[in-house]
């Protein structure tokens, strides 16, 4: 399947015994991404959901940032640096939530923000205050 030009592919089950690749979330690997089952499904479907698409647009910015800074460059900043990571993780948040917000939809901020502060990332932040980069940058699309 593809995505604006980008193949999209279900995740390998292995993947699932991995915590930062588990089917809470979705992965760009070189110029790939890689979705749970269920988005994946859903994503095959007539009607995806906004927020399986969200998904797609927030992975699609991983992969456009791959590709400006080198795959080996951004992969070695991302796994090493908790200050690079979380400002990536919040250019790709700002691409689904402008999706989204153009659906009229909301975005759950306390997940998301669970999430960044969370074993997933690393604990690459704290809970306040990626809530507190998360509703900045909603409130100012």
């Amino acid at each position: 399947m593809k995505y604006k030009g980008i193949t999209v592919k279900k995740k390998p089950n292995f993947w699932n015994f991995l915590p930062w690749l588990s089917s809470y979330t979705a992965q760009a690997f070189f110029s790939k991404i890689y979705v749970s089952e269920e988005i994946f499904d859903n994503l095959k479907s007539k009607k995806p959901k906004p927020r399986s698409i969200a998904t797609l647009e927030h992975e699609r910015k991983h992969i456009e940032r791959q590709k400006e800074l080198g795959p080996i460059n951004f992969g070695i900043r991302y796994i090493f640096s908790p200050e690079f990571r979380f400002s990536e993780e919040l250019l790709a948040i700002k691409e689904s939530m402008k999706y989204l917000k153009r659906k009229g939809l909301d975005f759950d901020i306390e997940r998301a923000a669970g999430f960044l502060s969370s074993r997933l990332y690393f604990w690459m932040t704290s809970y306040d205050k990626a809530r507190r980069e998360l509703e900045r940058i909603w409130k100012e699309i």
